[in-house]
């Protein structure tokens, strides 16, 4: 996948036929293409004003949005174009040029308005474009803002004071940029130099019959018709956290496949490599993923890569029973042989079997990256030749009674030792799966918890600027005046202050998250394996051949 598409030129994104809006499927699909992150800047504003030539230049370019000369509107519907960004290295942006608001060849002027709800929803910086300067016509143009309550809803559920649903509003809108073209005045104001944004300032307070760009945002929080943002963006997060997940697991899988030779020479060789995948894995789905209720596609992940790990482990163990039976048959042929041929059929038969079987033991050890399953399928191939040794050695006729008896004692007492090593290392091997899922469990555990961390200090910082900047107003409209209307602000600040209080105080709700999902990956951690069936399938087929 490329990072980003190559366009040469614009596309469009959202077409305007005959007033119905309709999405372009071939700019979706350049969308898709891109894998950097990306900066959303849409621009709207009264048609014949320039946004094109604006967007243009934004793009570093001379031409790309359609300029016209005439009074006949250029743009229709939404156009995008994604160029690099300017000013971020593997940043990619994303311009959207609108159709000029105020088109006096549309007959529906609530097309106007879903253009414009559309920009907001679908930027992360937002310029209105107007001509000369802030007056009263200027503010006028921007009435579309108020039809954001007909289209635009914060909560799918909103509060009856529409306290709480005014501080989501807020947090889901861009940034917003006024831009004025051809501003011929001198930046003064009552005889002192001010700044383009105290200008904006003083253009947007409350004035008798008519309000602020941010009490009208306020104002616009009440419930109305669909879309929904926290419905969007519950939608947005499903599809986001999916891709997260696959993202994560295919990273996984990658590192997995390129790091493992099979087989391993021990499981903790495996498991040291799955614990550094899955380190990775973790990072890149908290780096990917938000909103994550009940951490459920955390879950899924612990639960994917498991299934993973384990998968890993069973080609692992199989690869070993592969490569060590191939071994053993090839030590073994000339014993095989020379049973068949009743070689040790005689007297003496007996110490030149065990010394032929020894020989193979030596030379079995002696080979290198076994893997795993080593020391199993040898006690396998011994097992299937203890019927064979008591054979030859009761055949042989060089030993007496009481020298076949003490044989066939000390026989049984290896074969024992045997099983008693390989019992161990099945223990040891338990214990090192056990210490990888404590591992997982805590890694897991660990990165959520600083992703937690880091959210909750983003949402007190967020809300720490709101309550500025609603104080800020609140100042503005007493000075200016508006007693009644500062006094009406109260609530919303009252609401803010405690919801900053409760944010910074209430610590307790990471270690209640951190309780809830560290019994929640437990369970998923020790829910049984898939590799016991598959395992006894590659023993017994050892046994099938003899």
């Amino acid at each position: 996948m490329a990072s980003r598409p190559n366009m040469t030129a614009p596309i469009c994104l959202v077409e305007n036929i005959n007033e119905q809006l309709s999405v372009n499927q071939e700019a979706l699909e350049i969308l898709d293409q891109i894998s950097q992150p990306v900066v959303v800047v849409a621009i709207v504003g009264l048609y014949r004003t320039g946004k094109s030539y604006l967007m243009n230049r934004l793009a570093g370019q001379n031409h790309g949005f359609p300029l016209g000369s005439t009074v006949q509107s250029e743009t229709k519907g939404i156009w995008m174009w994604c160029v690099p960004h300017p000013s971020k290295p593997n940043h990619t942006l994303v311009l959207l040029d609108t159709e000029g608001l105020g088109d006096v060849e549309k007959g529906d002027p609530k097309n106007d308005s879903w253009i414009f709800a559309l920009a907001v929803l679908l930027c992360s910086s937002f310029v209105y474009n107007s001509m000369s300067t802030i007056n009263h016509q200027a503010l006028e143009q921007l009435h579309y803002v108020t039809e954001l309550t007909e289209l635009i809803r914060a909560k799918s559920s909103p509060t009856p004071d529409g306290i709480e649903d005014s501080m989501e509003f807020v947090s889901f809108f861009p940034d917003f940029v006024w831009t004025v073209r051809d501003f011929t005045l001198e930046l003064k104001l009552n005889g002192h130099p001010i700044t383009e944004d105290e200008y904006l300032e003083n253009a947007l307070k409350l004035v008798p019959g008519l309000q602020t760009l941010v009490v009208t945002y306020v104002d616009a929080i009440n419930s109305g018709a669909v879309p929904c943002l926290e419905n969007a963006v519950t939608a947005l997060a499903q599809i986001e956290n999916s891709a997260a997940v696959q993202k994560a697991a295919d990273h996984y899988s990658e590192q997995m496949a390129q790091q493992v030779r099979f087989p391993t020479d021990t499981l903790q060789e495996l498991l040291d490599l799955h614990a550094a995948c899955e380190r990775e894995a973790i990072a890149i789905f908290m780096e990917n993923s938000f909103k994550d209720g009940n951490q459920e596609f955390q879950k899924k992940l612990v639960e994917i890569i498991k299934d993973k790990k384990d998968d890993f482990t069973l080609q692992n163990e199989e690869e070993s029973v592969k490569y060590c039976q191939a071994t053993l048959d090839q030590l073994s042929m000339a014993l095989m042989e020379s049973i068949s041929a009743g070689t040790f059929s005689v007297p003496g038969g007996h110490k030149l079997y065990l010394e032929t079987k020894e020989s193979i033991e030596r030379d079995y050890c002696r080979v290198p990256r076994k893997g795993v399953k080593a020391n199993e399928v040898l006690q396998s191939f011994l097992k299937s030749q203890m019927a064979i040794e008591k054979s030859i050695l009761q055949a042989d006729k060089a030993l007496t009674d009481g020298e076949k008896a003490m044989a066939a004692e000390r026989a049984r007492k290896e074969a024992a030792e045997k099983e008693q090593e390989l019992m161990a290392q099945k223990l040891k091997e338990q214990e090192q799966q056990m210490e990888a899922q404590r591992k997982s469990l805590e890694e897991n555990i660990a990165q959520l918890k600083e992703k937690l961390e880091r959210d909750r200090e983003n949402m007190i910082r967020e809300q720490n600027m709101m309550l500025e900047h609603k104080l800020k107003i609140q100042e503005e409209l007493l000075k200016d005046g508006f007693r009644k209307k500062s006094e009406e602000m109260n609530a919303e600040i009252n609401h803010l202050k405690n919801m900053i209080e409760t944010t910074q105080n209430d610590t307790p709700w990471v270690g209640k998250i951190i309780d809830r999902i560290g019994s929640e990956l437990t369970s998923i951690l020790l829910a049984p394996a898939k590799l016991v069936g598959g395992i006894v399938r590659g023993i017994s087929s050892l046994l099938k051949k003899k």
